[in-house]
């Protein structure tokens, strides 16, 4: 047995293990805080750390909220609806939670520091990682729909049904716009990817990247139920949809697993498209790479706290509408641009043909804009009065 190999990766996977789930409390704060001054309000303010056993604390903007919040749901009742299948009803928070644990381990994230050799420690790379990464993400529909399932509720289930309609429909666009990258790079190791958006190469700068980023990030939102695709989780509607009869420790599985699957797939996205961990100052400084890498990812963070905090909320056939009638199409259109873009450079056909792939790929991000523009205003007829003149 190769125990080096296993140390290795041990030490690898480890610190994203550490990493992420640290992040998400933070997260947490900084959402909530961010939600809070877009809408008027203070946000949390008050827990804070505890100077003298004998009172006085240190409220430090509410950053101690997060702790409080974890230590009330380690210690809270779980509770069980009568009826309820108790196995499934355990096991769809872990099986949310797992899958997207276990993406971290795959993206192209270096530690130079934890080995005195001169090549860094990585993540174990798999040469399929691309695909590991949506067929272990694909588990969680199925932990969705269980947890609506088990819980013989029906919010609960009609949240469940409304996750896999929407997650099938969305993964499609998602997936089709991550191909356009496999197919000019020619692998799905995430590494390669990676190495072939050395220094500022990255494809988000090119036509065809730019449009498949932004489906992408449009489906990625969609696949993670953030808003305005929030429709599994309705408050307004069906009160908390999946997990409305889930408390406690349970609870807070579906929360983390939600907040980790917001870090594991915008991680993909700047895999993808943003160059990983490429930025100024890497090749003198290789440890810059892990903190260019975080700070990408919590650029796409930001990105969808703003949002949430910006955008309604899509009724469920503008939802299905969008999916089918638009991201689809423009996704599959975008990968025979970015098919005729690599034969144009291949032959050096010039700058007409650049200007002509730049227009196609500003046609497409006009027509995903104009779709969505289209599906958020319904066509309300004049008001007519039954009874008046």
């Amino acid at each position: 047995m190769n125990w080096k190999l296993i140390g290795d990766i041990l030490l690898a996977t480890v610190p994203l293990l550490v990493i992420f789930p640290s992040m998400f409390a933070l997260t947490t704060w900084v959402e909530r805080k961010a939600l809070a001054r877009i809408q008027n309000r203070i946000g949390p303010n008050k827990v804070g750390v505890p100077l003298t056993p004998y009172g006085g604390k240190l409220s430090l903007f509410g950053l101690g909220q997060p702790a409080a919040d974890g230590i009330k749901m380690l210690f809270k009742e779980n509770i069980v609806p009568t009826g309820a299948d108790r196995l499934f009803h355990l096991l769809a928070p872990i099986l949310s939670l797992i899958p997207a644990m276990l993406v971290l381990c795959f993206l192209p994230l270096e530690f130079p520091w934890l080995n005195g050799e001169q090549n860094s420690v990585k993540a174990f790379m798999l040469d399929g990682a691309v695909i590991f990464f949506f067929a272990i993400t694909g588990l969680n529909t199925l932990a969705v729909f269980m947890a609506g399932w088990a819980s013989r509720n029906k919010y609960s289930l009609l949240g469940g049904m409304r996750a896999i309609a929407q997650m099938v429909s969305y993964e499609i666009p998602l997936v089709l716009s991550a191909v356009v990258v496999v197919m000019i790079v020619g692998s799905l190791n995430a590494a390669e990817i990676a190495e072939a958006q050395a220094g500022w190469n990255w494809y988000v700068f090119q036509p065809w990247g730019l449009a498949a980023f932004v489906i992408f990030f449009i489906a990625a939102l969609a696949e993670t139920n953030r808003s305005p695709f929030d429709l599994p989780e309705a408050e307004s509607e069906i009160i908390a949809g999946y997990f409305t009869e889930y408390s406690g420790f349970k609870f807070a599985l579906f929360f983390l697993g939600e907040y980790i699957a917001m870090f594991a797939i915008s991680g993909l996205a700047v895999t993808l498209f943003l160059g990983a961990g490429g930025g100024p100052g890497v090749e003198a400084l290789p440890w810059l790479k892990v903190i260019w890498f975080l700070a990408k990812v919590c650029i796409l963070i930001g990105v969808m706290i703003w949002l949430r905090g910006t955008l309604p909320r899509l009724r469920v056939d503008q939802l299905m509408g969008f999916a089918w009638k638009f991201l689809l199409p423009l996704s599959i259109l975008n990968i025979f641009i970015a098919g005729f873009a690599w034969h144009a450079k291949k032959a050096n056909e010039g700058t007409a043909v650049s200007v002509i792939v730049w227009v196609a790929a500003l046609i497409i991000l006009y027509a995903a804009a104009k779709g969505l523009d289209r599906v958020n205003r319904a066509k309300v007829k004049p008001r007519t009065y039954q009874y008046g003149e």
